[in-house]
């Protein structure tokens, strides 16, 4: 853990806002989840579920992750964040910008706000990648973790770019495409190319060093890095000019991609020292069992099984939710239980290491709380899968309710974490 507490760690107040913003948002979800079921069950492309979906990915889980990359970057790479400056243009810019799409998206209105909003993300991305990229080429360090970091910063680029170039398409069209598979392959080079290779740069580094495990080889992340970006390459490009086929081979090598990312990580799990798992890293776990359940949902979808053929809606939108918050959102929750604790020790308690006994940085929230958030958890996310699986709006509003009351629990052990104040002596 000591690695977190680098030299070369920006400001708390850079990394710290990120994360209340993201809580935030993700409390505002779960609400939007409870209160409106139907959004999960009708066809992906309503209103209700792209502002919900928009809100999700860049106002709680891109925020959180600007937040956490900006404290593991000189981690990883080993040498100091470009610019601190550009990390809170980008926080503000990005904030306001999730807002403003959310709100456009929810009155189905292409006009001045949306404009706004998305030129507001795309201008915050662009002061990330270029503080990600100005940062990786002053590092020595030339690891498989930092070219995958590089890579999923370039497609987050892509994909917000992309996205403008879709609601301009939507106010003014132009291209013969039509916007339904524009959004597919604005939504995958999202999904894959942002937020999975992301994943897989952090927690290929985090992950073993959390469970202390030695001497890993990285011969499967290369296999991973090859087959995702190739994969994702020629299913973007068979999404555009629709061939089907080519979407079904890129579909099948970014699964083998991911499979072999997979294989790391388990591997790394049994050559652990540290065998029990804490808190953090159970929810962690969970996110990764999660993770196979849209693998094989893609693969379905695409061979268009015809024991499917029915449930195809409902199973589409299953597998966005399953990805957005059985996976991606699961595995942030568990990872802020280890990143922020100890950000914030670090900040109390600098001048204080070595002089008096201290908490420990687990100490910072309430361990029973966290507990019972993940069983919460993992219960509201069943409920919900099996509601949008089966089209029953008042199952997925159950879901949407135990989830709110995880994500509830989620957000008071951060404000415990954030306001954390030493005892007096």
């Amino acid at each position: 853990m000591n690695q977190i507490a680098s030299q070369n760690a920006p400001s708390p107040k850079v990394v710290v806002p990120h994360f209340v913003f993201g809580s935030l948002t993700w409390l505002v979800v779960s609400l939007l989840i409870l209160f409106n079921p139907t959004a999960f069950t009708q066809h992906f492309f309503n209103p209700l579920l792209l502002s919900i979906t928009h809100l999700l990915a860049l106002g709680w889980m891109t925020m959180v992750i600007f937040g956490a990359l900006y404290q593991l970057i000189p981690v990883i790479m080993e040498v100091k964040l470009y610019s601190e400056r550009f990390a809170l243009f980008s926080f503000v810019l990005l904030g306001f910008g999730s807002v403003l799409l959310a709100y456009s998206f929810w009155q189905f209105s292409f006009h001045s706000i949306l404009f706004v909003g998305a030129t507001f993300v795309v201008v915050a991305v662009v002061f990330f990648v270029t503080n990600v990229l100005i940062t990786a080429y002053s590092s020595k360090k030339k690891n498989i973790e930092r070219i995958f970091i590089i890579t999923a910063s370039i497609w987050l680029l892509f994909t917000v770019l992309a996205g403008l170039t879709l609601a301009i398409n939507f106010a003014f069209p132009f291209m013969k495409t039509s916007n339904l598979e524009l959004l597919k392959l604005h939504a995958h080079a999202g999904i894959v190319g942002w937020f999975i290779q992301l994943i897989i740069g952090v927690s290929s580094k985090l992950l073993p060093m959390f469970m202390v495990s030695h001497n890993l080889k990285t011969k499967k992340l290369t296999y991973a890095y090859f087959l995702i970006n190739i994969g994702l390459i020629f299913g973007i490009i068979s999404l555009f000019i629709q061939w089907k086929s080519g979407v079904i081979i890129s579909v099948i090598m970014v699964v083998l991609g991911i499979f072999s990312y997979l294989s790391f990580i388990f591997k790394a799990y049994k050559k652990r020292v540290k065998k029990r798992l804490d808190i953090g890293m159970k929810q962690s776990a969970l996110s990764f069992v999660v993770l196979v359940i849209p693998l094989f949902l893609i693969l379905s979808l695409v061979f268009n099984f015809e024991l499917i053929n029915n449930l195809t809606l409902p199973l589409s939108v299953a597998y966005g939710s399953t990805i957005f918050i059985g996976f991606i959102s699961s595995l942030i929750m568990g990872q802020t239980y280890k990143t922020l604790p100890f950000i914030i020790w670090l900040k109390v308690y600098r001048g204080r290491i070595g002089k008096v006994k201290l908490p420990l940085p687990k100490d910072l929230f309430a361990e029973k709380v966290a507990v019972a958030q993940l069983w919460l958890f993992a219960i509201g996310f069943l409920l919900l899968l099996t509601g949008i699986s089966s089209t029953t709006n008042c199952l997925v509003s159950t879901g949407g309710t135990v989830l709110f009351l995880s994500v509830a629990l989620y957000n008071y052990n951060v404000l415990k974490i954030i306001f954390h104040k030493p005892k007096k002596t």
